[in-house]
């Protein structure tokens, strides 16, 4: 896709890039991802539109949309990606928890059914926050 010299080489066409036709490629993906989850890791999505690299230094506007694209989204700021990783985390080792309370054979019927109960809770927040990303 992108050659060593910064040249756009897709579809075998080798010349300089045009960067108001890259910046046209990035709108368009941008525009069809969907709006309510968060952006694919930035170097994918770079490759996905074909945006050489060189170009986020020579184009501001390249930029500019990126910018607006990601403050448009879930997960916009760094302490919220945080909080939402540490709380995956979490709940990836209260499923562990529960899934041993439920599996062992002293577990009172009570106690099963609380942690049945939660379990269903964990899986949602985890099927949420799965829907965001």
């Amino acid at each position: 896709m992108r050659g060593d010299d910064g040249n756009d080489n897709r579809d075998g066409v080798t010349g300089p890039v045009d960067a108001d036709a890259v910046l046209v490629r990035l709108e368009d993906l941008l525009l069809s991802l969907p709006s309510d989850r968060a952006l694919p890791d930035l170097p994918d999505l770079l490759d996905r539109a074909g945006v050489p690299e060189d170009l986020l230094h020579r184009d501001d506007r390249i930029l500019k949309v990126l910018h607006e694209a990601i403050l448009a989204r879930p997960l916009n700021r760094v302490a919220d990606a945080q909080h939402l990783r540490s709380e995956v985390e979490l709940l990836t080792l209260e499923v562990e928890v529960l899934t041993d309370r439920l599996t062992a054979e002293d577990t009172h019927p009570v106690d099963l059914a609380a942690a049945t109960a939660r379990l269903a809770e964990v899986t949602a927040r985890l099927e949420e926050i799965r829907e965001l990303l």
